[in-house]
């Protein structure tokens, strides 16, 4: 059993060298003419709603924002790219109509045995005639020589207005890893209120079998410290609502 220990803990630790060394750093770009690589600014937004299947009402569910609506139908032709999109989310607050979009790129061979997995976010804010970006989210897993992780976390995606300014706070969770064996993926959560940025990161709580669970990690961003501690709050319980894995004869997500 120690010499079992032993061995998992030199597989973890060497599974770790290679995920910092492979999973990016998340990124935000403001003000970018919308994400999509085959688009440009100041394209219409005639006909924005193309599919009303997927589409989910729920305008009552958060103060101070009005129309909130969840669904990839809400996504324009217009946006539409190459890329696969996870999840949509409009609303109208004071900023005017916004709309995020999550996105995810196929898992793709860059050079040699070089391969890279991509998740984008974009922020538009849609008018009349055009829309442009508020913010642009993006991270990666590349260089992996092993398995590649990188996927958008159910249900984590939030509109909310906690501090009843009309201004809408958004979150998502994402986790991503570069491993070869059973050790905890990578956790982060991203919020946003207009262009600001808020951010905690960690890794996952990981059970083996009967093994006590590992207690995984959560660093906050210190950004939290300089905005309303409400945010804050609301972002740890976020984070602990969804950072429950187990893997072993039970899995649970």
């Amino acid at each position: 059993m120690k010499s079992y220990k032993f061995v998992n803990i030199l597989f973890i630790l060497f599974s770790v060298v290679f995920t910092f060394s492979s999973c990016g750093k998340e990124s935000d770009n403001s003000n970018e003419q919308f994400g999509s690589d085959n688009s440009k600014g100041n394209e219409s937004v005639e006909n924005k709603v193309i599919d009303d299947s997927d589409i989910s009402d729920k305008s009552n569910l958060a103060d101070g924002i009005s129309d909130l609506k969840f669904g990839k139908g809400l996504v324009p032709s217009f946006l539409k790219g190459e890329n696969q999109i996870i999840e949509a989310v409009s609303w109208n607050d004071k900023l005017g109509e916004n709309l995020i979009v999550i996105t995810l790129t196929d898992e793709r061979i860059i050079k040699g045995d070089e391969r890279i997995k991509e998740l984008l976010i974009y922020h538009y804010i849609v008018k009349d005639t055009s829309s442009e970006v508020l913010w642009k989210s993006y991270d990666f897993v590349k260089d992996c020589p092993f398995d590649i992780t990188l996927e958008f976390i159910d249900s984590s995606l939030t509109v909310t207005d906690l501090d009843g300014d009309d201004i809408a706070e958004t979150s998502f969770m994402y986790k991503l890893s570069c491993r070869s064996d059973v050790s905890p993926d990578d956790l982060k959560l991203i919020m946003h209120e207009g262009q600001d940025k808020y951010a905690i990161r960690g890794e996952m709580i990981l059970k083996i079998n009967d093994e006590d669970p590992s207690p995984g990690s959560m660093i906050i961003d210190d950004s939290f410290n300089k905005t309303k501690g409400i945010f804050k709050d609301f972002a740890i319980e976020q984070w602990n609502k969804f950072n429950k894995v187990f893997i072993g004869e039970k899995y649970e997500k």
